[in-house]
């Protein structure tokens, strides 16, 4: 199971080079507020995950982690 880290942190591993993958993956739905969190798998095999945000946010952090590895 993966260790769960905040957003600063993972922007952190992603802007120093170490996020190999990343992929957003539903918690929950309520109404019409859809849940999501990011799991990161880095160059050393290990996983972390983000706690559960609105899709939104996480979309956006998605769309950063994906730059920062596109520019290393």
């Amino acid at each position: 199971m993966p260790e769960t880290i905040d957003v600063l942190k993972l922007e952190g591993l992603a802007i120093n080079g170490l996020v190999k993958e990343s992929t957003i993956l539903d918690c929950e739905k309520r109404g019409k507020i859809r849940m999501s969190k990011l799991l990161v798998k880095l160059v050393n095999g290990e996983e972390y995950e983000t706690p559960c945000y609105e899709y939104p946010r996480i979309s956006r952090v998605y769309v950063l982690v994906s730059k920062y590895r596109e520019l290393l």
